[in-house]
């Protein structure tokens, strides 16, 4: 089964933007890309995501939408398929949004590579707010069922009041999705 997280943050204190912008590049990272960001330059990525939610009255609104995507071996054995998987799962939000995306190789029992991604709320076109809500949330889980053939578990976790620390005494909200069948 693949694992979908969704973390979201209103208000991006200088610390949350400071601790994610260089994180998919990080030392366990295999890959990075940006959309509409540099991503070869956290202070630049920051700025630009800041300036695009500026530039529409948004930067006091939830900046981003962090999708942390966990593989298992079967699904993707090796880095190439964990990214061209990615790929396809933000596919549909390139045009509109700018995204920051990495893809880590880490060991664990079910798993060898995961993926960031760091969606722009702010729709570059027309500033509307793409909202981290169960409509998109549900779509993209689903999204990533089709893609992979397998099913999806769905996890969003809560924070603690006014911090980037997840609240483990709130039970996160877990849905599974089923992929629905290709045609052959």
């Amino acid at each position: 089964m693949e694992i979908l997280k969704v973390f979201t943050y209103a208000g991006c204190s200088e610390d949350y933007c400071d601790h994610i912008m260089p994180y998919p590049a990080n030392e366990d990272s295999v890959a990075v890309r940006g959309y509409g960001v540099d991503y070869s330059n956290p202070e630049n990525t920051k700025r630009q995501f800041k300036s695009i939610a500026k530039n529409y009255g948004n930067e006091e609104k939830n900046p981003f939408i962090q999708y942390m995507m966990s593989l298992t071996k079967k699904t993707a054995p090796d880095a190439e398929t964990a990214m061209a998987i990615n790929e396809k799962f933000i596919e549909p939000l390139k045009e509109d949004h700018q995204i920051l995306a990495g893809t880590h190789k880490k060991h664990t029992a079910s798993s060898e590579y995961h993926n960031h991604d760091y969606i722009g709320t702010t729709n570059i076109r027309n500033g509307k707010m793409l909202h981290a809500n169960n409509e998109t949330n549900f779509a993209m889980a689903q999204r990533l069922a089709d893609i992979t053939q397998q099913d999806v578990l769905l996890v969003i976790e809560k924070r603690k009041d006014n911090s980037l620390d997840i609240d483990h005494d709130k039970k996160p909200f877990e849905k599974l999705f089923k992929p629905h069948k290709t045609k052959d």
